[in-house]
C-alpha cells in the first residue's frame, strides 16, 4: 500500500512544513516535512532554502521507507486484516515519527497482524512522549479508526488540546465560525482541510491546507 493523498496531507500538517532550514527540539538541522540528513538526499545544511516542488519530492521519497516499513511489518494479508486506507495513513505517521524499526517492533504492529484493530488503534496512544505528542497520537488513533468512506468521528479530545495539534485548529476554526462547524476530533479529515483553506483564503493567506506559522498566528 501506500499513503492517500490526504496521509500525506496529515503527515505535513502533524510535522510541519517550512522550505528554509531549522534545528529541531533535538538540534538537528531539518527542513521540509521534518527531513534530516540523516534521512537521505539532500543533506540540510545552514542557511539551505528549498521550492515547495522540491519539499513535495524530498517528503515523497522519505515517505517510501517508512511505507515500505508498515508494508513489511504487516505479516498477514492487508484485506484479512482489514486495515483500511486511513488506518495504513495513519500507521505511516506514526513510523514517519517513532521510526521504521520503532514500527516494525510496536504494539500496533501486533496488533494489527493479530487481527486486533481496535487494540492497534489504543496502542498508538502509548507513543506519546514527551507530553506535547498526546494530541497528535489522538489524531492518528481517530485516524486509524476513521471508515475511508465515513466523515471524520474519532473519539472526542480534550477541550486543553495542545497549540497547533489538529484537534486545537479545529476549536479555533470552530470559534472562528468555520462553515459547518466540525468535531473536534483531531483528525485532519476533509472537512477540517476545507476548513482550514477557507480560513486562509479569508485572511489572505496560500490555501494550501497547510497549518504553518502565519495560519497558526492567524488562528490566535
Amino acid at each position: 500500500m501506500k499513503t492517500s493523498a490526504m496521509g500525506v496531507q496529515a503527515i505535513a500538517q502533524r510535522e510541519g512544513r517550512l522550505l528554509h532550514a531549522y534545528r529541531d527540539t533535538r538540534g538537528i538541522l531539518t527542513i521540509g516535512v521534518g527531513h534530516t540528513s540523516a534521512a537521505g538526499p539532500p543533506g540540510v545544511a545552514p542557511g539551505m532554502v528549498i521550492t515547495a516542488a522540491e519539499c513535495d519530492d524530498i517528503l515523497s521519497r522519505d515517505l517510501a521507507k517508512f511505507e515500505d516499513a508498515v508494508n513489511a511489518a504487516l505479516k498477514t494479508p492487508l484485506g484479512q486484516n482489514k486495515l483500511s486506507q486511513n488506518a495504513f495513513d495513519a500507521c505511516v505517521s506514526l513510523a514517519f515519527n517513532i521510526g521504521g524499526p520503532g514500527f516494525i517492533g510496536s504494539s500496533v504492529a501486533r496488533d494489527i497482524n493479530d487481527d486486533d484493530m481496535q487494540g492497534a488503534a489504543d496502542a498508538f496512544l502509548m507513543w506519546e512522549h514527551p507530553p506535547e505528542l498526546k494530541g497528535r497520537r489522538e489524531g492518528e488513533r481517530a485516524q486509524f479508526l476513521r471508515p475511508d468512506s465515513a466523515a471524520a468521528a474519532g473519539a472526542s479530545v480534550s477541550p486543553q488540546a495542545p497549540r497547533g495539534s489538529i484537534a486545537w485548529i479545529q476549536m479555533k476554526l470552530n470559534a472562528a465560525n468555520a462553515t459547518p462547524q466540525l468535531d473536534v476530533d483531531g483528525d485532519l479529515g476533509p472537512a477540517t482541510l476545507a476548513a482550514i483553506k477557507a480560513f486562509q483564503t479569508s485572511r489572505g493567506l496560500v490555501p494550501d491546507g497547510i497549518a504553518g506559522p502565519q495560519t497558526l498566528a492567524a488562528l490566535g
